[in-house]
């Protein structure tokens, strides 16, 4: 089975309408993924210092285990 070709002016939406609708999304396209300083992986979205979810995971449990530790030696 074929489909029917559609012809300009039988069109449901007007051609100016779609190529409007292309400029737009053109212009949200993603921007190539930053890599994350440490491991060369993709940046988490929440991160502010160029991260990997990963790293930064290991970066607040280090902060937690120096806490904890700190009042141990005093």
């Amino acid at each position: 089975m074929r489909r029917k070709s559609v012809s300009g002016s039988n069109q449901a939406v007007a051609k100016e309408i779609m190529d409007h609708a292309r400029r737009s999304l053109e212009g949200e396209k993603p921007k190539k993924a930053a890599k994350c300083v440490v491991c060369g992986g993709e940046v988490s979205p929440t991160s502010t210092e160029s991260l990997c979810w990963v790293c930064r995971h290991l970066k607040i449990s280090a902060w937690r285990e120096v806490e904890q530790q700190m009042p141990a030696q005093e």
